[in-house]
C-alpha cells in the first residue's frame, strides 16, 4: 500500500492570526447574541431556538427579561424617565425599555448582526489602525463618543450601565476624561474586556508590563474599574501565551487553576 505524502504544516503570519482572532470574535458575538440574558439556561435557549447551528434572529420578547426595570437615565435599575436611552444613545430604542414589557435585550438586531459592544471592538481596532498601530486613549474616547451619539451607527437596543453612566455624566457637563464611572456592581464585570482585545493584540510585541499598562488604559476609556483592569491584564497574558505557541487548553487550565474537563462537566453557567 502506497504511503500518503506528508501534509505540510499550515503556516500563518502574526497578522493572519490577529485577523483570524478578530473575525472569530465578530462571528462568535453574532452567533451568541440571541442567547444573551437567558436566565433559564440551556433549556430555555433550546425552547426558543432549538439547536443553534448558525446565525439566528433573536426573539422579540424574552421570558424573564428585566430590561424594563433598568434605569434609562443612568446606572442599574431605576426610573424610566431618563432620556439617555433613546435620545443620547440607542436612538429611538427607548420603547423597548418600557415598563411592563419583557423585550429581548437585542430584539432590534437581525440575524448575524453584532451587539454594540462588538461594534466597539471594531471601532477600537480601526482607531488603532488610523494611528499607525498605536493605541491612543484620548483618540479612542473621542471616537467612542462620536460613534455612540450618532444615530444610525449601530442597531442594538441594550446599553449597559457603563454606557448609561458615561453619557449621563457627559450630559451633566463632566469633562470627557472624567465621564467613566462605577456603580459598585454592574461596571466591574467582564463586559469591559472586548474593547481591550485589539489593544492586547496590538501590544503583544511589547513587554508584559507595558502591555498591561495599555490594556488598563483601554478599560478606562469607558469605565472606572480596577477589577476590570486586572481581568484585562490577565486576558492579555493569555493571548501572549497562545501567540507564543502554547495550547489554548493549557493556557485556560493554568489561569483557572482547574482542569478543562472538570470545568466543562459542570452545569451550564448563565452570566449577565
Amino acid at each position: 500500500m502506497a504511503s500518503k505524502a506528508p501534509v505540510e504544516a499550515f503556516s500563518t503570519t502574526f497578522s493572519d492570526r490577529v485577523a483570524g482572532a478578530l473575525w472569530g470574535l465578530h462571528i462568535a458575538d453574532a452567533m451568541a447574541m440571541p442567547t444573551h440574558w437567558y436566565y433559564g439556561g440551556q433549556a430555555q435557549v433550546q425552547s426558543d431556538y432549538g439547536k443553534i447551528t448558525g446565525y439566528v434572529k433573536p426573539k422579540v420578547e424574552l421570558r424573564g427579561s428585566i430590561m424594563a426595570l433598568s434605569n434609562t437615565g443612568g446606572a442599574g435599575r431605576g426610573s424610566n424617565d431618563g432620556d439617555i436611552i433613546g435620545s443620547v444613545i440607542a436612538h429611538g430604542k427607548k420603547p423597548y425599555w418600557a415598563r411592563g414589557r419583557a423585550h429581548h435585550y437585542h430584539c432590534t438586531l437581525e440575524k448575524g448582526e453584532n451587539t454594540v459592544d462588538c461594534d466597539l471592538v471594531r471601532l477600537t481596532y480601526k482607531t488603532i489602525a488610523e494611528n499607525g498601530g498605536q493605541f491612543v486613549q484620548d483618540r479612542l474616547r473621542e471616537n467612542y463618543v462620536s460613534f455612540m451619539t450618532t444615530p444610525g451607527n449601530y442597531n442594538d437596543c441594550y446599553m449597559s450601565t457603563t454606557h448609561r453612566m458615561f453619557f449621563a455624566n457627559k450630559q451633566r457637563g463632566v469633562p470627557l476624561e472624567r465621564c467613566p464611572d462605577n456603580d459598585g456592581n454592574n461596571v466591574d464585570t467582564t463586559c469591559g474586556l472586548p474593547m481591550t482585545i485589539p489593544v492586547a493584540l496590538a501590544t503583544a510585541h511589547l513587554s508584559p508590563e507595558e502591555a498591561h499598562k495599555q490594556v488598563a488604559t483601554a478599560v478606562s476609556v469607558t469605565r472606572k474599574s480596577r477589577p476590570c483592569q486586572e481581568y484585562a491584564g490577565l486576558l492579555s497574558d493569555m493571548f501572549r501565551q497562545i501567540m507564543d505557541g502554547k495550547a489554548l487548553a493549557d493556557v485556560m487550565e493554568s489561569v483557572s487553576g482547574r482542569s478543562l474537563a472538570s470545568s466543562l462537566s459542570r452545569p451550564d453557567p448563565v452570566v449577565a
